[in-house]
């Protein structure tokens, strides 16, 4: 199944690349990384572009480029929005 991104996510993502001014070849990158207690957390930034072995999911015009780590530690997430503080998540799809 792989990354799916909510329509909610997306309006996000697109208003924090325009404020950003990221340019048309640039999108959202989500790193993937450790956290001190063992456990693993993911980072969403703004990036110019998919760095080599990024997957690029394109969705409605605004790229999300996932680092293989993400995919590994959730096969099929859902980049979703949490409605209370407009924040960016990244869980399981189911």
């Amino acid at each position: 199944m792989g990354i799916e991104i909510t329509d909610d996510a997306v309006e996000v993502l697109r208003r924090s690349l325009e404020l950003g001014k990221v340019g048309g070849g640039g999108g959202v990158r989500l790193r993937g990384a450790r956290g001190l207690g063992g456990g693993f957390d993911i980072q969403v930034e703004l990036a110019d572009g998919p760095l080599e072995g990024e997957q690029v999911v394109e969705k409605d015009g605004v790229k999300v480029f996932v680092d293989p780590a993400v995919t590994a530690a959730i096969p099929d997430a859902l980049v979703a929005l949490e409605p209370q503080h407009e924040v960016i998540v990244v869980r399981p799809a189911d």
